[in-house]
């Protein structure tokens, strides 16, 4: 089986990595930044982005919990890609925060290419996304999708993708494609 990953917001927590570096550099919210998001929230949200991703931010975020355990337990047995939004100057970054985890490759790939990346050249049977627009084109173009649902804007992704609540879910989705939601997929028997 081939299985593609997303990284930032599946495999790695980028947000609370986000919030931390905003602590660390005394940069205030009017709102609570776990609960309502950080990214979009500044007045000038490609600067804070950049400052964030120009530090050493991005090769320390931490594993979800189980995530690095079952991915590596993955990669034993599967063909394990992983693709990021990233720009791909970002990849050394991106590297170290991954040493641990086996993988037969990584990319990042910017924002513009990653869909076309995955559907196109690594034609995965299975992607774990975050991203609600991705998800939904993983699904449309035939892709069986799985997502975290413990983010407030994956809410909804069902009617694409199969949610899951915790890692630990994730080798017994893949062994039964059943409890997967095909969402709206129609498949027609040629005779």
């Amino acid at each position: 089986m081939i299985i593609c990953s997303d990284v930032d917001g599946v495999i790695l927590n980028y947000i609370q990595g986000f919030i931390d570096f905003t602590q660390r550099e005394k940069i205030p919210y009017n709102h609570d930044p776990e609960l309502y998001g950080v990214i979009r929230t500044f007045p000038d949200n490609e600067a804070m982005r950049d400052k964030y991703h120009d530090g050493n931010d991005l090769s320390q975020l931490n594993f979800f919990d189980d995530s690095l355990e079952i991915l590596n337990m993955l990669a034993g047995q599967h063909e394990l890609h992983l693709v990021s939004a990233l720009e791909p100057e970002q990849t050394q970054k991106r590297t170290d925060n991954l040493k641990e985890l086996n993988y037969t490759s990584l990319q990042c790939v910017g924002d513009f290419h990653k869909e076309q990346i995955i559907v196109e050249k690594i034609k995965p049977d299975v992607m774990l996304e975050d991203r609600p627009e991705l998800i939904e084109a993983f699904h449309n173009a035939g892709i069986r999708v799985l997502y975290p649902d413990w983010h407030l804007y994956t809410k909804g992704m069902d009617h694409f993708a199969t949610p899951f609540s915790n890692w630990l879910e994730i080798p017994e989705l893949l062994q039964n494609p059943s409890k997967t939601n095909w969402g709206s997929l129609l498949i027609v028997q040629p005779w």
